[in-house]
């Protein structure tokens, strides 16, 4: 998944540091085309939809296919991962 990012430490940073974002947002390469450079198919998506389709037609192509999807900035994983915590009563 392309998100222009260090996903997760930009989020660190905005949440822990006021939004004072350093050295997170990248520019990424065109992985399709470093794909094709190999010998594999390449190719980028950034719907649901285009995803499935392009699943659909990696899977009759012979050979290597790198799917690249394009996503938005990505949720905190730990909110859903981690239970909150519980303390006892004093």
């Amino acid at each position: 998944f392309a998100d222009g990012a260090f996903g997760n430490v930009r989020r660190m940073q905005k949440e822990d540091y006021g939004n004072r974002l350093i050295g997170v947002d990248l520019l990424n390469p065109q992985f399709p085309r470093m794909a094709e450079s190999f010998g594999a198919a390449g190719v980028r998506t950034t719907t649901p939809e285009g995803l499935g389709r392009e699943l659909s037609a990696a899977l009759k192509r012979r050979g290597t296919t790198l799917i690249e999807v394009a996503v938005g900035e990505m949720p905190d994983p730990w909110k859903v991962m981690l239970p909150p915590r519980v303390r006892g009563a004093r």
